[in-house]
């Protein structure tokens, strides 16, 4: 197989949304879908609309070759041997469906399932000139993820990856919120999607992240204020990471960053602001660099990796 001239597909299947798309060896995407994710059931919905998807992009890139692997991005923990989700908090309806199986089964083509952060690290990873020696990636959407990726290997050292960043306590008082996990205070709990839409409308604000972006802007003074207090914990996790594993760079996605890059922003500036002589030096928080192809091309390039891996094995 000439590995440039090859093709993958990535998966990414999101709390909110699934894309599927056809990907070359250099990252570049070819042809791509994206649906709400499907909910409930036995997860038939989701697995037909991926048979129909694949077959889909597949068409529109008849005159490359076909897809080498299939890598896909799943939210939560993987069983040992990375076949299936044992738990995903805000998709439980996937918890035990055998899903790397199921999309064998339906594409006839070789499939690794990983979880969505470590596709989306991996994704903005590969997408940077330099590749950083030590990264952590965030994913702020539904739920909050996080992997990182030190000397162009990724750490899985709980379920996988890099334990689960968005079950940090950021918030210790009394009254803090309850997460969908069960425990209060944690990170996504604070800033996933549903969570501020819901402390913006106990703000009397509007909980549409677009309109308090724009407003902020404009100078409201109660947008302003509610990133402020978004971006508080939001830093604490940023810096507990960055101390944890010494990162150099740490990356934002998601759709919550993609729509509310303030929140971001501002975190940066409170770490930026924030005393210590032990603050890493140089601490770059960024953007990312691919927007809401990170998991696809990740996950694309995640199987990529584990086609070159297995060739060298054999």
């Amino acid at each position: 197989m000439n590995s440039i001239l090859a093709t993958f597909v990535g998966i990414d299947i999101g709390g909110t949304n699934t894309r599927l798309a056809v990907v070359d060896a250099l990252g570049r995407v070819l042809a791509d879908r994206r649906t709400d994710t499907p909910t409930g059931g036995d997860g038939e919905d989701l697995i037909r609309w991926l048979e129909n998807a694949y077959h889909v992009c597949r068409g529109e890139t008849e005159g490359q070759p076909p897809p080498a692997a299939i890598g896909a991005g799943v939210p939560g923990i993987l069983e040992p041997g990375r076949s299936a989700v044992t738990r995903a908090v805000n998709l439980p309806f996937i918890e035990g469906l055998p899903l790397r199986d199921l999309i064998v089964e339906r594409t006839g083509t070789v499939t690794i399932l990983d979880s969505d952060a470590v596709a989306a690290a991996w994704g903005e990873f590969c997408a940077r000139e330099q590749s950083p020696k030590r990264f952590a990636y965030v994913t702020i959407g539904t739920g909050v993820g996080a992997a990182v990726i030190l000397d162009a290997n990724v750490v899985r050292h709980t379920h996988h990856s890099a334990g689960h960043f968005g079950h940090l306590i950021c918030d210790t008082t009394d009254d803090a919120r309850e997460c969908p996990c069960g425990a209060r205070g944690c990170l996504e709990a604070l800033v996933s999607g549903p969570a501020l839409a819901q402390a913006a409308r106990s703000a009397n604000l509007e909980p549409d992240i677009n309109e308090i972006e724009r407003t902020s802007h404009e100078g409201d003074l109660e947008a302003a204020r509610f990133i402020n207090n978004a971006a508080k914990p939001l830093a604490i996790a940023l810096l507990d990471l960055a101390h944890t594993y010494a990162t150099d760079t740490v990356g934002i996605g998601g759709g919550v960053s993609d729509r509310l890059p303030s929140l971001a922003h501002t975190a940066a500036k409170r770490i930026e602001d924030a005393n210590g002589t032990l603050k890493p030096d140089g601490l770059r928080i960024e953007l990312t660099a691919l927007g809401e192809y990170s998991g696809v091309v990740g996950a694309a390039l995640l199987a990529a990796k584990h086609i070159r891996d297995r060739s060298r094995k054999e």
